[in-house]
């Protein structure tokens, strides 16, 4: 039933593609280490066998029409798009906190907001550079600022230029449907249960809405 359920198992666990596999098992983790492959890339080889590194690329980051977005959900994943209201009770215990680990510039997230609405979407080095100049976690304010607007939900990354994210303003990228609709901390974490099953609560309408 487990294997099943993951998709190793049954025609069923092959239909539509990459982003099928995506909405079924609901996360896919990300990692930068590569030996074989990256890990995100081994999620569908071991499900769909030998699928072009282009297609999955592609299914993940689509390059017009976003069909998923990352986030921390257990840990850095790409999420189906239609995940992004069920994320909600994340991004608002991050709001509540204050901070990541680092201290958030203010300055800089207004700035990126500026830089994204007049610019379009755009990777942090683009927004100025992600790197302070130390050690691996000496990010630059503009990185600092990006990454916390990311937690929180004022940027969404939709896309990547190689490894690199590419931010934007979550009212440009997201399906209209899915803006504004802001589920209780109560409800799931994603629409679909065990083995792919829909799990709406029933009494979906008494979502609220923000904005």
């Amino acid at each position: 039933m487990t294997l099943r359920a993951q998709g190793f198992l049954g025609i069923e666990g092959r239909r539509g593609g990459v982003p099928g596999m995506l909405r079924r098992i609901g996360a896919v983790q990300l990692d930068t280490i590569s030996v074989l492959a990256r890990s995100h890339e081994l999620v569908a080889y071991a499900r769909l066998g030998p699928v072009p590194r282009e297609r999955i690329e592609r299914a993940y980051w689509h390059p017009r029409t976003p069909t998923a977005f990352e986030y921390w959900s257990h840990a850095a994943c790409i999420l189906p798009i239609e995940d992004w209201p069920y994320q909600a009770f994340r991004r608002r215990a991050v709001r509540a906190r204050g901070r990541r680990w680092h201290t958030v510039p203010e300055r800089a997230c207004a700035e990126v907001v500026a830089r994204l609405r007049a610019e379009g979407p755009l990777t942090a080095t683009q927004l100025g550079g992600a790197k302070g100049g130390g050690a691996w976690w000496d990010w630059s304010e503009t990185k600092i600022a990006v990454e916390w607007m990311l937690d929180v939900g004022d940027v969404i990354c939709v896309r990547r230029e190689g490894w690199r994210r590419v931010y934007d303003l979550p009212e440009r990228a997201l399906p209209r449907e899915l803006l504004g609709q802001d589920p209780p901390d109560s409800w799931p974490t994603s629409p679909r249960g065990p083995r792919g099953r829909l799990a709406w609560p029933p009494a979906r309408t008494s979502w609220t809405t923000s904005g």
